[in-house]
């Protein structure tokens, strides 16, 4: 384990001065992806490649919800709790006792659309729920 992490070290601190350019540090990738493999630990390599490539790029326009969340889940000290499922996202095995029984129906639904009118309907219904009339400001 120990042999990832000292790995997992080089490669982070190539990373950082790789200016965004994952592809500027292959050799430590390699080192990682073979070295966490002989351990059987996931050392999230594709999930930070994933996420460093949405977020420099034009997906980061969409808002990278669904990397940023396989990198969060990738990441989680006793493993994923969710995972990527059609659009959506499902309860990982062996976890829905963590979660509530209504937990597996949220956790499907997609994120929204991120536009200007998505927004705009989504503050209103929010308003509405809150008891603000449409128009009505409250500070």
């Amino acid at each position: 384990m120990s042999a990832v992490l000292a790995s997992k070290k080089e490669w982070n601190a190539c990373l950082a001065k790789s200016g965004g350019a994952a592809g500027k540090c292959e050799k430590y990738e390699k080192e990682l992806r073979s070295v966490s493999k002989a351990v059987g630990v996931d050392a999230c390599v594709d999930e930070t490649i994933n996420l460093m490539k949405c977020t420099s790029g034009k997906s980061r326009a969409n808002g990278c919800a669904s990397v940023f969340l396989a990198m969060r889940e990738c990441n989680r000290a006793g493993g994923k709790q969710l995972m990527a499922e059609g659009d959506g996202f499902a309860v990982a095995p062996g976890n829905m006792g963590l979660f509530v029984s209504a937990a597996s129906s949220l956790a499907q639904s997609a994120a929204p659309v991120r536009s200007l009118e998505g927004m705009t309907t989504f503050g209103e219904e929010y308003a509405k729920n809150l008891g603000i009339t449409p128009g009505q400001v409250r500070f």
